[in-house]
């Protein structure tokens, strides 16, 4: 049941069963209770935000992106992408996102990495130090435990200690600095200490009232933050590996990130990919989430889930109702092991409806 409420939270939940549920042909009754047989929703699509951040002197020093994992309950997950992520699309080969915000700025950088997530994000906030001290200084200074004193050189060789080892307080006005500190040469500890200051800085934020431990400004990126911090949250450092001066991605860990962050992605191009409307049969809730994630790892485009009309189904089927699309629909029964069937009255809301049996394993 608990799955099920989660859902409620992710979809647009109205009468359109009217339209949806037509595999008889016939309208039925709007069914409004999401753990009802027969409840169907079109997906709201999951709420993210790329935050890229510059120094003053205007260069990439961090990038993140949030996603909210349950609009009404809040949580989610922010994932912390190093500058030096390899990536495509520059006009000199190899590159990376440092090289793309050179090259047009942060939308470029948006480009490449939402290529790379394969999933769209709902919008982009470009922080500086000024926005950020901003941000962050609606609530007190964030702890946090460093391992070793960070040393700054200077033009002339001096050296001084920027952020001494031990529990250190990092004032509002501090924030990109800490994020942005690369002298020590090591990408990995620079992202752990990007780690340990979101993940303080949003429990801050998440204690009590979130929206008063953030700027009372009318801005997505605040809206957004107060949502992910009333509710657990993840801070990823992701599955990036150092190889020379550049971070390559684990592709299968990446790919198994995106599925768990967003339940409900933004297609990169919408139309491209066939639409699927998922309905569980079985009367089981528990199967919602491994499902969902089961379709979304076959590359379709969820866009309506919910209930088959009676519980109890025992084989899980790919439904499609236009000869054209029999390809697409053997593919994703493949995938998942179902059988294929076509039915010429099924729901033209989508191309594709994927009904789960009792019999549905993970992996197909």
């Amino acid at each position: 049941m608990a799955i099920v409420v989660l859902w409620a939270g992710w979809l647009l939940a109205s009468g359109l069963q009217m339209i949806l549920d037509s595999e008889q042909g016939t309208i039925r009754e709007a069914v409004t209770d999401p753990s009802a047989a027969g409840f169907e929703a079109f997906v709201e699509q999951t709420w993210s935000i790329l935050v890229a951040t510059e120094d003053d002197a205007g260069e990439l020093v961090q990038v993140a992106v949030v996603a909210v994992a349950d609009r009404i309950n809040g949580g989610g997950t922010v994932l912390l992408v190093p500058p030096a992520t390899a990536v495509t699309g520059c006009v000199v080969q190899p590159c990376t996102l440092l090289d793309r915000h050179s090259e047009g700025g942060v939308e470029l950088v948006r480009a490449s990495l939402t290529g790379l997530l394969d999933v769209g994000v709902t919008g982009t906030a470009l922080l500086t130090p000024a926005r950020w001290e901003n941000l962050a200084g609606a609530s007190t200074a964030v702890v946090v435990e460093l391992s070793g004193d960070l040393v700054s050189t200077g033009a002339d060789g001096t050296t001084v200690v920027r952020f001494p080892a031990g529990r250190v307080a990092i004032d509002p006005g501090e924030v990109v600095d800490l994020l942005g500190f690369a002298e020590d040469g090591d990408a990995q500890a620079r992202l752990a200490r990007q780690r340990d200051w979101w993940s303080a800085w949003l429990a801050q934020v998440g204690t009590g009232d979130p929206g008063e431990n953030l700027p009372a400004l009318d801005l997505d990126v605040v809206r957004l933050l107060a949502a992910v911090a009333s509710g657990p949250v993840s801070v990823v450092t992701g599955p990036w590996t150092p190889e020379g001066s550049t971070m390559v991605v684990d592709v299968a860990a990446l790919d198994d990130l995106v599925v768990s962050m967003f339940p409900f992605p933004i297609p990169l191009v919408p139309g491209l990919r066939p639409t699927v409307r998922l309905l569980n049969g079985t009367g089981n809730p528990a199967l919602d989430a491994p499902a969902r994630e089961a379709v979304l790892r076959t590359g379709v485009e969820l866009a309506v889930v919910g209930n088959f009309r009676t519980d109890g189904a025992i084989q899980t089927r790919v439904i499609h109702r236009d000869p054209a699309l029999a390809e697409e629909a053997n593919a994703l029964a493949a995938a998942l092991g179902a059988r294929v069937l076509f039915d010429e009255m099924a729901s033209p809301v989508t191309d594709l409806t994927v009904v789960i049996g009792a019999d549905f394993r993970l992996g197909g």
